[in-house]
């Protein structure tokens, strides 16, 4: 168990969306949590660890049980690029990095979570002015390995602008997963994944690429950072030829309908 910023707290539950409706059980993992950390007072469960229990496995989830009334399962996050993630293949099937800090959660169990083909994404961006903006979509699906990881996404809402569907030749909607190992995408004269240093659903190459490098600050070159082409008009670089950073994303699900 760690502790960073908010108490991170292992808890028996098949969903994130099942904590507020599970007092008894939260009440239990609380004491638990209290008896294996030492020193730990005024408990909360805005974020949490939780467990899925899919057929035959199991495995950790990250849990956002403040954002919008609560109840979401964290796919990725980024906060201070201690996490590389210029990545095999292999790397984002399986899932790396630390859930209490910086990962991605991997893309089969991001198949897993998202096989009913009901669950809701919300992106979280935040860049290094402080301005926060957010983009939903009322249906995120993954397909399979088979499948090469296909995205499904649609319905969107927000502020941060509708990076995933930003014209004819880039539109993330049914593309394919590439890695910089692994060439899926629309793009004929080479690797999008290579190119750009991250796993990601490609078109020809992108208007979107939230696994990006990690750059802490404005920066110029090759647009490897993490990207979200309709952030404040910012497609085509800054005016002053920089491109864009952000300081924190948060990529989460929950299912749709969820009362909290």
């Amino acid at each position: 168990i760690t502790l960073q910023n908010n108490l991170l707290s292992i808890v028996s539950s098949s969903r994130c969306h099942h904590f507020r409706k599970d007092a008894d059980k939260l009440e239990k993992v609380q004491r638990r949590a209290t008896k294996l950390i030492k020193g730990v007072e005024n408990m909360t469960y805005k974020e949490k660890l939780g467990l899925f229990n899919p057929k035959n496995s199991s495995f950790e989830v990250y849990c956002d049980m403040e954002s919008m009334g609560g109840g979401w399962t964290v796919l990725q996050m980024r906060q201070d690029g201690s996490i590389n993630f210029n990545r095999t293949w292999n790397d984002y099937k399986k899932g790396f990095g630390n859930l209490s800090r910086e990962f991605w959660l991997g893309n089969d169990k991001i198949h897993l979570l998202t096989k009913s083909k009901d669950m809701q994404l919300r992106i979280e961006l935040e860049d290094f002015n402080g301005i926060r903006e957010y983009a939903k979509y009322e249906q995120f699906y993954v397909a399979n390995e088979y499948l090469k990881y296909r995205l499904s996404v649609s319905g969107y809402s927000g502020t941060a602008g509708d990076a995933l569907h930003f014209s004819k030749h880039y539109n993330h909607d049914q593309k394919f997963f590439t890695t910089p190992d692994k060439d899926n995408d629309k793009y004929l004269s080479g690797n999008c994944g290579a190119y750009y240093s991250s796993g990601w659903w490609f078109d020809k190459c992108l208007s979107a690429n939230l696994n990006g490098k990690y750059y802490h600050q404005k920066y110029k070159g090759v647009r490897n950072g993490i990207f979200w082409g309709t952030w404040h008009d910012v497609s085509n670089g800054l005016p002053d030829g920089y491109r864009q950073a952000f300081k924190q994303v948060k990529m989460m699900i929950r299912p749709n309908g969820f009362v909290p």
